[in-house]
């Protein structure tokens, strides 16, 4: 997780923000397979070849760059990408809105695993 000194602030304008959960809706609708939640930890898994991972990566890295006091780590997984992104507890409502996100572009099969357990 990144240094709590780190002003919990995004530095992006609205305009580029409207761009950037464009992005990201975009992406979970293409791809996303699996959301698992914890109070301060989101794991998004994605079906990802290397090209799609590239892109994945590229998307988060520049959130990183706008939302510093959040931490994101990549692993590749046999079934693609696993991105966890976690939080300091002042931000858990931002993990709350990339969650709600998520979830509300995802397939819904997805959605349903999280229903059922």
């Amino acid at each position: 997780m990144p240094d709590s000194e780190v002003p919990i602030v995004c530095t992006l304008s609205p305009n580029k923000m409207v761009d950037r959960l464009a992005e990201f809706e975009s992406l979970f609708a293409e791809s996303l397979t699996g959301v698992e939640r914890e109070p301060l930890r989101l794991c998004l898994m994605f079906d990802a070849d290397q090209a799609r991972e590239a892109q994945l990566r590229e998307v988060f890295e520049a959130e990183q760059q706008c939302c510093a006091f959040l931490g994101f780590a990549f692993e590749r997984t046999g079934a693609g990408l696993r991105v966890e992104v976690t939080a300091p507890p002042e931000a858990g409502p931002m993990l709350d809105g990339m969650q709600a996100l998520a979830e509300r572009t995802a397939p819904p099969e997805v959605v349903a695993v999280g229903w059922t357990g």
